[in-house]
């Protein structure tokens, strides 16, 4: 076993030393590479993970069935001739460093896990009405790094879609984010069976749609490695943002109920589950739904920091 270890050890070693040696010049690297052990360290990888293998996806839950919103995202996306693949009758896979309505879906899919890490459960109904009514999808592919900061319903139009169609990728950047993707996934997995293999790919498929976003928001029709150097920065800042308070709050009407002294609280215009720590009496919290509550008692509940 420590034999074992110590090859794997040398192994990553000799991969890290040469991808430095090959793309040290380029400025921003090294800035990528320490977010990374940052997000290693805290742990974060580790618990994004967990998400990724404990998922149950939210349009497949049949009892009770959710009722899924419609994304506004997504419908621009179909408005602009970016199919989804069952509506194609000539449909190929596609290479995942292009993009098309399946890049864009998977940006949500991505969002719902991480909304999930944060709010440290499997999401309810509400959640994704909070989630996909919101615009965070926006805010992200327009301001990417600065995406906590953005409103992206202002500026994500038509052209934005049109744009990001015609982009295609500078040969070497193309490389460099193959060869970056493929250094960072070895750091997380010694072996990739299959959640392992859907969490890299669908990081993968982030930073492809984030690289695409970078080139169109620079006016350019090629991406080249300063775009995906941006994308890796956006993407990590996403992973490491508390994303809980961007989504849209009005969606969460239902109700706090105390795990100990069962009262309820039912959440007033622009509050939402997260913004509550606890209990008057120091019980845990659990948010019902408004249509799995049927009594009420607006007293007992301290709003969090």
């Amino acid at each position: 076993m420590v034999g074992e270890y110590n090859n794997r050890e040398q192994d990553l070693k000799t991969i890290y030393q040469e991808f430095i040696n090959e793309f040290n010049h380029i400025y921003g690297v090294m800035g990528i590479l320490k977010q990374f052990i940052y997000l290693w360290d805290e742990n974060i990888w580790e618990s994004l993970f967990n998400v990724y293998v404990k998922w149950k996806n939210p349009f497949n839950i049949p009892d009770p069935p959710l009722t899924i919103p419609v994304s506004l995202l997504l419908a621009q996306a179909i408005r602009n001739g970016i199919q989804p693949r069952e509506l194609i009758d000539d449909y190929q896979d596609s290479n995942v460093y292009l993009v098309d309505y399946e890049t864009f879906h998977n940006l949500h899919i991505f969002l719902e896990k991480l909304y999930s890490l944060h709010l440290g459960r499997e999401l309810v109904e509400d959640d994704l009405w909070a989630l996909h009514k919101s615009d965070l999808p926006e805010r992200v592919l327009g301001g990417l790094e600065v995406f906590d900061i953005f409103k992206g319903n202002l500026f994500l139009g038509d052209d934005f879609f049109q744009q990001i169609k015609s982009v295609i990728w500078d040969e070497e950047a193309l490389i460099f984010c193959k060869k970056l993707q493929n250094l960072l996934i070895t750091f997380l997995f010694e072996n990739k069976n299959g959640n392992e293999t859907i969490f890299s790919q669908e990081l993968e498929k982030v930073v492809v749609l984030l690289a695409h976003c970078s080139a169109v928001s620079s006016d350019s029709q090629y991406i080249i490695i300063g775009n995906v150097v941006r994308a890796y920065n956006a993407l990590f800042k996403i992973i490491n943002t508390d994303i809980t308070h961007l989504v849209n709050k009005k969606y969460y009407t239902g109700f706090l109920i105390c795990k100990d002294c069962n009262e309820f609280y039912p959440l007033l215009e622009n509050e939402s589950p997260h913004d509550f720590s606890h209990c008057s009496c120091g019980g845990g919290l659990e948010y019902l739904s408004s249509e799995n509550s049927n009594n009420s008692n607006n007293n007992q509940i301290f709003k969090g920091d």
